[in-house]
């Protein structure tokens, strides 16, 4: 009956996640993904794949894998934004038929229900509707996981692969799986020891050479190209690798914990605080193993994601912690299962960790403060009024390049909706420009910039759907 129940689960969320990309499929590409995603692949589709690297305006330093996939399937499907988008569907299909050995793995009975809550997370669900690279990340890391709890040496070289090709952060986590496949192999079982000889430590780490070759091949070969890894003092990004001071470091440590609750993940962490304070008030057991196992993985991603978002001053992407909050959900998902709590108790807080995420695509925060519109479904009003404020702009012949803005409009629109319309919004200059497109989507405006655009300014158009508030406004 539960193998049943899980097997009907897995299709309709199959079937689902292609119905979503189906709907999503017009849209344009959003955020990060413009640079990530967009202007990568143009870059490969046009050269004819005659280069292995970038231009410097454009190369984040990682690996092109992403660009390189998208621009093969414009070659082969036509550049669409609806072939982006399906090319998707691989790895948001591979993550969701991940989810339900890795939830089986660490309980038979209650399995069939960690998909629910690891896709309830926001983030996750939000870049698996965009055209991400974060989603191949995501499913290369589940791949690995998988490989390492069902000892399946295929899926740990592929999912290595996978994460080494798609970005120097993959790269971290490929060394928090070896860690954590280490501690699998060497220490988990106490009854069947593994003893940690030179053989048997070397033995570990082949699954991980490939990745471990291919990323090393291209930091070299990068290097050796450009003189540079990760970034350069020239790059539009360089500002988010200054190194960060101890004040700042504190603020980064607020700040991560801030984003480890934000969009409805304080439910997950509620859940596990519950479940934790009435198993010690009532001194249940639990299976150890399982929750040592569990605990294990969200302290490895923990320790090597949140290191680079510590010690730089402004990388701090929701997306960037995806792996840490999969390992957290698995954690909570694990201490509820693997106790002796009543079921009625299991029952409510898991309903809670999948129910109370959800709310988080309703987060908007006020204007002044920053908010990672890739991480929730709340933006989806975005797009449409960006159209509406376009056809706004031509009906009256104004040019798009006459119009000041902030990230992510600035630069040609073919870049978001693979149209031939070459022009696009400038970079904002409130000193020079006479009309300027604020957006609450946009967090580059400062607050004095929003008060002298409402003080002094004229509000020529203005837009609002959901969350979303897009103005066009005219100097006085």
């Amino acid at each position: 009956m539960k193998s049943r129940r899980a097997a009907y689960l897995r299709w309709a969320l199959l079937l689902l996640s292609a119905l979503a990309i189906g709907l999503m499929q017009d849209k344009p590409f959003f955020w990060d993904t413009i640079q990530l995603g967009a202007k990568h692949a143009h870059w490969f589709y046009e050269q004819s794949f005659s280069t292995l690297l970038l231009p410097e305006d454009i190369d984040s330093g990682h690996p092109p894998f992403f660009g390189l996939y998208l621009a093969a399937a414009w070659t082969l499907f036509g550049k669409s934004l609806a072939v982006s988008h399906w090319a998707m569907l691989p790895f948001v299909w591979g993550i969701v038929l991940l989810l339900f050995p890795i939830g089986r793995y660490f309980s038979k009975s209650w399995g069939w229900v960690f998909p629910l809550i690891a896709l309830a997370n926001p983030v996750l669900l939000t870049q698996m509707l965009l055209i991400s690279p974060d989603v191949v990340l995501v499913c290369g890391f589940l791949l690995g996981l998988y490989g390492i709890l069902y000892q399946r040496l295929s899926a740990k070289i592929i999912g290595g692969l996978l994460l080494a090709a798609i970005s120097t952060r993959g790269m971290m986590v490929v060394v928090a799986l070896f860690l954590f496949d280490a501690y699998q192999r060497f220490f988990a079982s106490a009854a069947t020891p593994t003893r940690a000889t030179f053989g048997a430590i070397l033995k570990s780490t082949l699954p991980y050479a490939p990745a471990g070759l291919l990323a090393s091949a291209f930091l070299i070969y990068h290097y050796w190209q450009t003189g540079w890894i990760g970034y350069h003092a020239g790059s539009e990004w360089a500002p988010s690798f200054e190194r960060a001071g101890l004040r700042q470091m504190l603020k980064n440590t607020v700040l991560l914990g801030w984003r480890l609750l934000d969009f409805g993940m304080a439910f997950v962490w509620l859940a596990l605080g519950a479940a934790a304070w009435r198993i010690w008030r009532k001194q249940l057991a639990f299976d150890m193993p399982k929750l040592r196992t569990a605990a294990l993985l969200f302290g490895l991603c923990t320790l090597l994601l949140s290191l680079p978002f510590l010690l730089y001053a402004h990388l701090h992407q929701h997306r960037y912690l995806l792996p840490i909050m999969t390992a957290l959900q698995l954690l909570a998902f694990t201490t509820v299962v693997s106790s002796s709590l009543q079921r009625a108790w299991k029952a409510s807080l898991l309903a809670l960790m999948t129910l109370g995420p959800i709310s988080g695509h309703f987060w908007v925060y006020p204007d002044h403060i920053a908010q990672g519109w890739d991480s929730t479904l709340a933006h989806l009003p975005y797009y449409r009024l960006k159209a509406r404020m376009i056809d706004y702009l031509d009906e009256r012949g104004i040019p798009l390049q006459q119009v000041g803005t902030a990230f992510p409009e600035i630069g040609p629109q073919y870049y978001k909706d693979l149209s031939e319309r070459t022009s696009g919004f400038a970079p904002k200059n409130l000193s020079k420009q006479r009309y300027i497109l604020y957006s609450n989507v946009m967090n580059d405006f400062t607050d004095g910039e929003r008060v002298r655009l409402r003080e002094d300014w004229k509000r020529l158009h203005e837009l609002r759907s959901g969350g979303i508030k897009m103005i066009l406004y005219r100097k006085l």
